[in-house]
């Protein structure tokens, strides 16, 4: 697998690329949100990470893929049970009334620290990759980031894809985003132990996933 295949110019349409997050846009957070995002990257992100993707599904538990860059592998983690919900249920101190009508109703108040959080366990698998074939996904990746889009980003419910490298970040809420497909299909293959699928993939699959990207690869 020659690594100068890692340069080939990449042209296509603007709908494939990802959307920046930057500082401003994660002004809103509040405390639940850090809460959960400290424990996304506890339990699911190794030591080693070089670059890599957060998926949040809206009601399956999160699962990350990235790359150890100390260990030289695909890591693929999954919570085994949803860590929102989790960091949610510890952060929320929920009530419950009875209206004039009889009808039961829940509310709910946000706490100023967790209480009676049980982090989720965590299912991990891992495949070790070549330094050309580690190269040639840094390379996708830090091109997708690198060559997100700057626009508003609205939070949406479903699915969302957060992409990774070197402090940036950007992300998909589109399934059908040929990097999101690519990841999608390399994240089976290292969650199954499919080597062979994972030699193809980042090989003529790598290829056909650069010619549809609106990117060119950026210096490694």
């Amino acid at each position: 697998m020659a690594a100068v295949s890692i340069f080939l110019p990449l042209v296509c349409t603007a709908q494939y690329k990802l959307i920046r997050i930057d500082s401003e846009s994660d002004a809103w957070r509040s405390s639940q949100r850090v809460f959960f995002d400290n424990e996304m990257s506890r339990l699911l992100m190794p030591q080693g990470t070089a670059f890599g993707v957060k998926c949040i599904p809206s009601f399956s538990p999160e699962w990350t893929l990235t790359y150890d860059s100390v260990a030289h592998v695909l890591v693929y983690n999954k919570a085994q049970k949803s860590i929102w919900h989790s960091t949610y249920d510890a952060m929320h101190k929920k009530k419950t009334k009875i209206d004039k009508a009889g009808n039961r109703l829940i509310t709910s108040k946000l706490r100023k620290k967790p209480k009676n959080y049980q982090a989720p366990e965590v299912n991990t698998c891992s495949l070790a990759v070549t330094n050309d074939q580690a190269a040639m996904l840094r390379a996708i990746w830090k091109s997708a980031v690198y060559d997100a889009e700057d626009r508003d980003v609205s939070i949406l419910d479903g699915t969302k894809w957060e992409y990774f490298i070197e402090g940036r970040r950007a992300k998909s809420h589109r399934s059908e985003n040929v990097l999101v497909k690519f990841t999608n299909e390399l994240t089976k293959a290292v969650s199954t132990g499919n080597a062979a699928r994972k030699d193809s993939l980042i090989g003529s699959e790598f290829q056909r996933v650069a010619s549809d990207l609106t990117i060119t690869p950026q210096p490694l």
